[in-house]
């Protein structure tokens, strides 16, 4: 029943999600999903089990659904992917809800360690002999029902006055992996789980530190002096990062002649203090649009010799990868709506969600490696791949997926999955007819 083939001839009867189907097959073949069968809930099983729950989950993070409440329309109709997974239709929205409640800190523990084994199984950064860079950063997610358990007020951008929860989180953007993740009260700061995080991130590149090739980038909140004296007492690990006080850098750059400055961007500037024991510390001088000149301090152990104070500037500022990755969980997999008011609930679908994301970036170097979608963003795959419509042809030998070439990116996506060289990985996902 597992085992699907993709051609481009065009038919009319059973249709399924070409993305849903690719994707699923493809976590099936690599064995990506045998963890969650054993996964421990007390919960009995009565049509589906804890596992199949799980899996449908996972799917419904994978074709986009903006709710719970989205399984019934978008996956309800896709009968080969339940098929696929032993399941004849898909359990309706209550039952993936009284799963999530049941979450408990247990739950989280199993969800971390599955997050990490398939990680080192699988993750594309780990195998790399490059250098890794691995980016830090919290973002909220606003949760104002008077139901929400743990929520509080706190920090969230551009939001006053509301509350929710934090979620911190490290993530490798030239991979596009998550590496590890903690969600906290909407009050807490992101320095809570700093000692965690960093023993979750130097457990998975034990190697690249070994070899003085793991470079950890953070934003301001994590750069109090005393965290910068904990980063500095890692051996082999390099690190950037901005001062918590931008009033250091403002102190330290009024004896500063402007001439001294090296201009680094259109409207920023950087000054290099002399390095102290190994510490490099570059004063960064910024114009605002309003015309106001504003301050802020790098910290970094990386040598000049490897980047210049320009080259920081340049380096730091590509720690945008994890704010794109936090908009992109939020708008594209809906992160934002909250699936359950249970605390470990929602916590439990993050980890869900983080590891999907997972799947769908090693399916994005494998399968559509060498392709015109390789480097295309996972929204487009979610939101718009994702309604590509394959008709389904059940044989005796298998299952036949038919693709018809109807725009340019589902001939784009038929091609990628119907290369005969995939045959040569043992995925055997398609065959040319």
């Amino acid at each position: 029943m597992n085992n699907c083939t993709f051609t481009q001839n065009e038919c009319k009867q059973e249709s399924t999600s070409t993305w849903l189907i690719a994707v699923m097959q493809f976590g099936l073949k690599l064995g990506f999903f045998k963890p969650f069968e054993k996964f421990n809930l007390k919960m009995k099983k009565v049509t589906y089990s804890v596992y199949q729950k799980l899996i449908v989950t996972m799917m419904s993070v994978v074709i986009g659904c903006e709710t719970t409440k989205d399984i019934n329309e978008k996956l309800a109709i896709d009968k080969l992917a339940a098929n696929m997974f032993d399941m004849d239709s898909f359990p309706d929205q209550s039952q993936i809800n009284q799963v999530l409640t049941r979450f408990d800190s247990e739950s989280i523990s199993q969800f971390r360690n599955i997050h990490h084994d398939l990680f080192m199984e699988h993750s594309k950064s780990v195998n790399s002999s490059n250098t890794v860079v691995v980016d830090c950063d919290q973002s909220g997610l606003i949760a104002n029902g008077k139901n929400f358990e743990l929520a509080e007020k706190g920090y969230f951008a551009k939001k006053k006055n509301q509350k929710g929860y934090q979620l911190l989180a490290a993530f490798t953007g030239q991979q596009s992996e998550t590496v590890a993740m903690f969600l906290d009260s909407g009050n807490s700061h992101c320095t809570d789980h700093y000692d965690e995080l960093l023993q979750s991130i130097l457990l998975k590149y034990k190697d690249h530190l070994y070899n003085s090739n793991l470079i950890l980038r953070t934003d301001s909140g994590f750069g109090s002096t005393e965290n910068v004296e904990k980063l500095k007492k890692i051996t082999n690990l390099k690190f950037v990062t901005k001062a918590y006080s931008t009033r250091t850098a403002s102190n330290l750059a009024k004896d500063i002649p402007y001439s001294e400055y090296l201009q680094a961007d259109k409207a920023a500037w950087v000054y290099e203090i002399p390095e102290n024991e190994g510490t490099r510390y570059i004063i960064v001088q910024t114009l605002s649009p309003k015309g106001k000149l504003k301050y802020s301090l790098l910290i970094t152990n990386i040598p000049s010799s490897e980047m210049n104070a320009v080259d920081i500037f340049h380096f730091y500022n590509k720690r945008q990868t994890i704010e794109a990755f936090f908009k992109m969980v939020k708008n594209v997999y809906h992160i934002k709506n909250l699936r359950t008011s249970k605390f470990y609930g929602i916590y439990g679908f993050l980890w869900l969600v983080f590891i999907t994301h997972n799947l769908i970036s090693c399916f994005k170097s494998i399968i559509l490696h060498g392709t015109e979608l390789e480097n295309i963003g996972v929204k487009v795959l979610v939101k718009t791949i994702g309604n590509i419509k394959g008709y389904v042809k059940r044989t005796v030998d298998g299952i036949i997926v038919n693709i018809p070439p109807l725009t340019k990116l589902a001939r784009l996506i038929a091609d990628a999955l119907c290369q005969p060289r995939y045959e040569q990985l043992v995925f055997d996902i398609c065959k040319q007819t």
